[in-house]
């Protein structure tokens, strides 16, 4: 049998993303094959293959955090899996190839109702959302939440979780198209929906539109789930109410415009970022959390006691922006780091 796969010799360049075929024998003892129909892309993906993730493995490597398809094969006959199930996954790299080797406690079957690509939307966008909000930010009814990126592939998943828990949602977008998304499908009023500013001077109008928004008695943020950072940091910190956590999970104010790092720009932009003052925090009794899902793949018994609860909310579909064929990876990745995407940008494999 054989598979193919997107594999990068070495990480540096998104240029250098190529497909091969390659040979794979059975299923090992405790693992399930499964046929891949969709790979799911993040910007993670992106910093990985460009070497600015702290987890992208050393040398050659395959990209890919989560998938769906169809159980082929199951390399032990306890498991609850059987050939022909959709299913949804994670892996800690690997998933951008036609066939994975998946551990099955990372597996779960796919909704009824729901697309084999809607499927692969959903897993990492989910959990990050959860983990964040929930685990880490404690999430309670009556506070106020502001989501950046709220069209991406986390923030609808945030918002739904906002919404769920009766808290009240502040979305961030930077473009005013996806403005009417947010208001569709979420009721959305225009004073919880702020568009990010660009320009030399961003972070002080960002704190100004911040500082327009209306809220519950005109209180501060009590949480933040940010993937942006940069000068938009700042602003949403300071904003944060006695109590407040800030919840960052990614940099994407940090993303090269190019195919390579360009390392003077990440050098300026690193030097000159917000650095708050971890005894002020005390004072103010306000905290950042950071964190990055993958260093919880392989503590299991915690990811199962996450995603049990998480799968008891009632999740919409999933929205997918695009679909590329797994030949177009590259376009699919520019297309994802261009910032114009709404909701998921997926890979199909034939």
């Amino acid at each position: 049998m054989h598979r193919h796969v997107l594999f990068l010799p070495r990480a540096g360049n998104l240029n250098g993303l190529k497909m091969r075929q390659e040979p794979v024998g059975v299923p090992t003892s405790g693992s399930v094959r499964v046929k891949i129909s969709h790979s799911g892309l993040n910007l993670a993906d992106v910093f990985a293959c460009l070497g600015l993730y702290s987890a992208t493995p050393t040398g050659e490597f395959i990209p890919g955090l989560e998938f769906s398809g169809i159980v082929e094969q199951v390399g032990t006959p306890t498991s609850e899996l059987r050939p022909g199930d959709r299913v949804w996954g994670f892996s800690r790299f690997g998933a951008y190839a036609s066939h994975i080797d998946a551990d099955p406690r990372y597996l779960r079957k796919i909704p009824d109702g729901w697309s084999l690509a809607e499927a692969a939307a959903f897993p990492v966008q989910a959990l990050t959302a959860w983990y964040g909000l929930v685990e880490l930010g404690a999430l309670h009814a009556g506070q106020r939440v502001l989501v950046q990126s709220a069209a991406g592939g986390v923030g609808l998943h945030a918002l739904q979780i906002v919404q769920w828990k009766q808290a009240h949602a502040i979305a961030v977008i930077g473009r005013p198209e996806k403005a009417d998304l947010l208001m569709k499908e979420f009721g959305l009023s225009a004073d919880q929906i702020v568009l990010r500013p660009s320009g030399w001077r961003a972070g002080a109008e960002f704190g100004r539109r911040l500082d327009q928004v209306s809220g519950p008695s005109g209180r501060q943020l009590d949480l933040v789930l940010d993937a942006v950072a940069g000068p938009f940091f700042r602003p949403a910190f300071e904003r944060l109410a006695p109590g407040g956590r800030y919840l960052l999970f990614g940099a994407a104010d940090f993303m090269p415009t190019g195919s390579r790092r360009g390392w003077l720009r990440l050098a300026y932009q690193y030097m000159k970022r917000y650095r708050p003052d971890p005894l002020s925090m005390i004072s103010d009794n306000r905290a950042v959390f950071g964190f990055n899902l993958i260093w919880l793949y392989d503590r299991v018994d915690e990811m199962a006691a996450m995603l049990g609860p998480m799968m008891q909310l009632p999740w919409r579909r999933p929205v997918i922006d695009s679909i590329f064929p797994a030949a177009k990876a590259f376009d699919a990745l520019q297309h994802l780091k261009s910032g114009r995407t709404t909701g998921k940008v997926l890979l199909e494999w034939e």
